[in-house]
């Protein structure tokens, strides 16, 4: 299986740069969202990928069918992730049983 990551130049650039083979960059344009959704929804048909990540900023500006495969993750981008420490916490604790301490 293979991760696909769709985001900004830059993070698309660090997974480039960490391995990645499969990364889309987009921009915050309208043009290129409807780009972004189109590209989500041709990765989402193949079976080939398994995870796909997106940055949080283009997850919330998109519509993005329910599915149970392959999982879509969202990253934070380079100004930090939007949803927040507590939430951030939250999601780890669920995902791993174990709670983030300071």
């Amino acid at each position: 299986m293979k991760i696909a990551v769709l985001g900004d130049k830059d993070t698309a650039l660090g997974f480039k740069l960490a391995g990645v083979h499969e990364v889309y960059s987009f921009e915050d344009s309208s043009l290129d969202m409807e780009r972004l959704r189109n590209k989500l929804l041709e990765l989402i048909e193949r079976g080939d990928v398994g995870i796909i990540l997106i940055t949080e900023r283009f997850l919330q500006r998109i519509e993005v069918p329910e599915i149970t495969f392959p999982i879509i993750l969202q990253v934070p981008d380079k100004s930090g992730s939007r949803l927040g420490e507590e939430q951030i916490k939250e999601i780890v604790r669920r995902a791993i049983g174990v709670e983030l301490k300071r």
